[in-house]
């Protein structure tokens, strides 16, 4: 089979457009294109005003979770990765912990988020098993039980300093309420490095669900696991989504959020990626950070129909890049771990992503397929 690319970087003054062009052997096209929302801006920045929409407390707030609406959450909400520093290093930070923020508005259009503060801490590190943090959450809402899976890193600082992730599960019916969570523990406990989990249900489906996770940190690429009951998984050998030589995502790939259906039947899943070769402020850092994707077969999201030979998002303005006189705790950085789908617009996704480990930022995903 063949695969032709055809890559057209577009400017706009409203927002920053990427189209990509992906043409397959098999007779069937996606064309992706991208841009920015909320005027090319932050959605949620401490470098806003403290008592603003989309002001925090905490200096950086950055990779976030989408929360669906619900009876307790009437217009969605995010949670969101903050940390703190100790004194004026700025890249000596505090260990993670996950706030919520609710949506201010609708989705369609210009949306805004209520401000951060120490209140809006729902999941923060208890013992010794998240006692560096707690960080990266991915969400999914489940209607037949009206729970949310929260799939986040719980973070251990073991002897001699050295961090060591778990990737941990927690449920809440009323996310706003932290007393609401119970908090289930590792999901691989006999795995040394565990984190980043996209979790689909298939509910109405026969089989198991799917979590696709994985940083490539001991790894080299994306792994499976399998779930009948959504609390205990399967962990399955092998490499689902490997890294690639001499492609944006040589250095590592990691999940993104939860894969969604397109209109052909066949589900998207957005991963991020990592590559070399991007200098930077922050010492003996050079990663560009990016978001790739894939095609899971609809009937069995085990197999992989088509991938990106480039990314759909990548750090291009100055708040994304950690460009002065922005915060830039990591440079070149755009990682999606939140999206939902578009309310009005077929094929259509709002995307909530990290920003230079430091702001979140939205953008509007929308594919063609022919």
């Amino acid at each position: 089979e063949t695969t032709t690319v055809t890559a057209i970087r577009m400017i706009r003054q409203s927002f920053c457009l990427l189209i990509v062009l992906i043409s397959l052997a098999n007779g069937q096209n996606y064309q992706f294109s991208v841009k920015r929302l909320n005027r090319e801006k932050p959605l949620i920045s401490s470098q806003y005003p403290l008592n603003n929409v989309g002001g925090s407390v905490m200096k950086y707030n950055y990779n976030t979770a989408f929360l669906p609406r619900s009876s307790t959450v009437p217009n969605g909400a995010l949670l969101v990765r903050c940390q703190n520093i100790s004194g004026s290093d700025v890249y000596q930070t505090q260990p993670s912990v996950i706030n919520y923020a609710n949506v201010k508005g609708t989705l369609d259009g210009d949306f805004q988020f209520e401000p951060i503060s120490d209140n809006n801490i729902v999941i923060e590190p208890e013992g010794m098993s998240s006692s560096y943090g707690t960080e990266d959450p991915r969400a999914v809402y489940r209607e037949k039980d009206q729970t949310y899976y929260i799939l986040y890193s719980a973070v251990e600082n073991t002897t001699g300093n050295i961090p060591i992730s778990k990737l941990a599960l927690a449920t809440t019916k009323t996310p706003a309420d932290k007393s609401s969570y119970t908090l289930h523990g590792a999901i691989f406990p006999e795995v040394r490095w565990s984190k980043s989990g996209a979790l689909l249900i298939r509910d109405g489906y026969s089989g198991p669900s799917y979590l696709y996770w994985g940083d490539s940190t001991d790894v080299p690429g994306i792994q499976l696991a399998t779930t009948t009951d959504l609390l205990n998984y399967t962990y399955h050998d092998g490499i689902f989504i490997p890294v690639r030589k001499n492609f944006f995502d040589s250095m590592l790939v990691e999940a993104g959020p939860m894969p969604l259906l397109l209109s052909n039947g066949h589900y998207l899943f957005l991963y991020n990626s990592g590559r070399h070769g991007y200098p930077s402020k922050k010492p003996n850092w050079d990663v560009q950070y990016n978001v790739g994707w894939v095609i899971l077969d609809g009937q069995d999201p085990t197999k992989i129909l088509a991938r990106a030979s480039e990314p759909i998002l990548s750090p291009v303005l100055a708040w994304e890049k950690g460009d002065a006189p922005y915060l830039g705790l990591t440079p070149n950085v755009v990682f999606v771990e939140g999206w939902v789908r578009h309310p009005t617009k077929k094929d259509t996704f709002i995307l909530f992503y990290g920003a230079a480990d430091s702001t979140v930022g939205a953008a509007e995903l929308t594919v063609t397929i022919s």
